[in-house]
This record gives C-alpha cells, sequence and structure tokens, in this order.
C-alpha cells in the first residue's frame, strides 16, 4: 500500500511538473509574440520621423559627416523639400521619407504604389520617386552658383517606419533606413570624392526657405 502511494505521488508530481514546464513555454511563446507585435505596431508619423533623424545621426556620429534635419531649398524657379540631408565627402545625401508602414510594393515605372499592413488592408500612394526628380541636378547648379566643391549628389527615398518592408525593383532608389546605413557604409560611399562639408553646408544654408 506504502509503495503503490509513494508511485502515485510521483506520478502526480510528473505531471505538475510536465504542466508547470508546459505553461512556462506557453508564457515564454506568448510573451515573445507580444513583444513581436509590439514591434510591429503602427507608428505616428512623428514618430517615424523621429526614427528616420535618430538613425541618420548614429550613422553620422560614427563619422566625420553632417546631418541636416527637415529642409526647404529654393534656388531659380524649383524648391524641394527634403527630410534630411546627409553631407560627407563623397557628397550629398538628399533623403526623402515615406510615412507609409507595413509591406511596400512598388516599381520605377508605377504611378502608384502600395502598402499593405498586417490586417491585409492596402493603401495606394504617389511612386515616391517622382517626389525626388530633378534633385541632383538642382544640388549641382546650386552649389556650382557659390563654388562649393561638392563631389556627388544622390537622392534616396526611405521608409523610416520599423514595421516597413520594401519589395520593390532593382531600379528603385528606395531603403528602409537599415538598407540605407548599409549602402553608406560600402566603400564606395566612404570615399573622399573632395567634398568641402563646410562649403556645401554654407550654400545649403543659404539657400533654405525660412
Amino acid at each position: 500500500m506504502n509503495d503503490f502511494l509513494m508511485e502515485s505521488g510521483f506520478a502526480v508530481s510528473a505531471v505538475m511538473a510536465i504542466v508547470l514546464l508546459a505553461a512556462m513555454i506557453t508564457f515564454a511563446i506568448f510573451s515573445g509574440k507580444l513583444e513581436w507585435f509590439k514591434n510591429k505596431k503602427a507608428q505616428s508619423s512623428e514618430e517615424i520621423s523621429t526614427t528616420l533623424i535618430k538613425g541618420l545621426k548614429r550613422f553620422a556620429s560614427l563619422r566625420d559627416c553632417e546631418i541636416l534635419g527637415r529642409t526647404t531649398l529654393r534656388f531659380g524657379s524649383e524648391t524641394f523639400d527634403f527630410d534630411a540631408i546627409l553631407l560627407t565627402y563623397y557628397g550629398t545625401f538628399a533623403v526623402k521619407s515615406c510615412f507609409e508602414q507595413g509591406e511596400i510594393y512598388g516599381e520605377a515605372k508605377d504611378e502608384k504604389w502600395v502598402s499593405i499592413d498586417k490586417n491585409g488592408k492596402r493603401e495606394y500612394f504617389a511612386n515616391p520617386m517622382s517626389s525626388a526628380n530633378g534633385s541632383v541636378k538642382f544640388f549641382k547648379e546650386l552649389y556650382g552658383a557659390e563654388k562649393a566643391k561638392c563631389g556627388m549628389s544622390e537622392a534616396v527615398v526611405v521608409f523610416p517606419a520599423k514595421n516597413a518592408e520594401l519589395f520593390t525593383g532593382k531600379n528603385t532608389n528606395v531603403y528602409t533606413l537599415k538598407t540605407l546605413e548599409a549602402k553608406l557604409s560600402t566603400d564606395k560611399y566612404q570615399a573622399d570624392k573632395g567634398a568641402d562639408i563646410p562649403a556645401m553646408k554654407a550654400a545649403l544654408e543659404k539657400y533654405t526657405v525660412k
């Protein structure tokens, strides 16, 4: 009888241990999912803008370069708005940011792109690349007027939202913040093209719309 009770006690203890272990595993998985959803939740436009500037400032702090925040430039008959401008010895990177989140689909030739959130909701928006068209020539002429050594100029479109995933064509000059930082970290963009950072900054500030 005592042996039976002892064996029964061991069996109950084993079952309780298994149940406890299963509960702990379930809690860990559930907590992980909660954290995943937390990281994937939609951000406000202000949060997205802050994410962009923080990311670029972090990148700039590790290198000898300058970053300008949201800037409106007017030169001649043209006006361009940028959410950030990064000045390096390679040249100028003018950044246009998009607030769309979720999965982003589009090609360079498309008039409209689409974002799809985690619930499958679709939002169509204008091809973001069109907003940067002509800006490379714009910078060249602006710097030329001020005789500022400018190196190369490039305009990029960035989707800074933490949950943005890009499914765009190879010829689309668009990035997440992470892929933009990876691009700028390559040897090509770390090269010194003779750009004069203080002179470029002074030229941009001269034509900044206050």
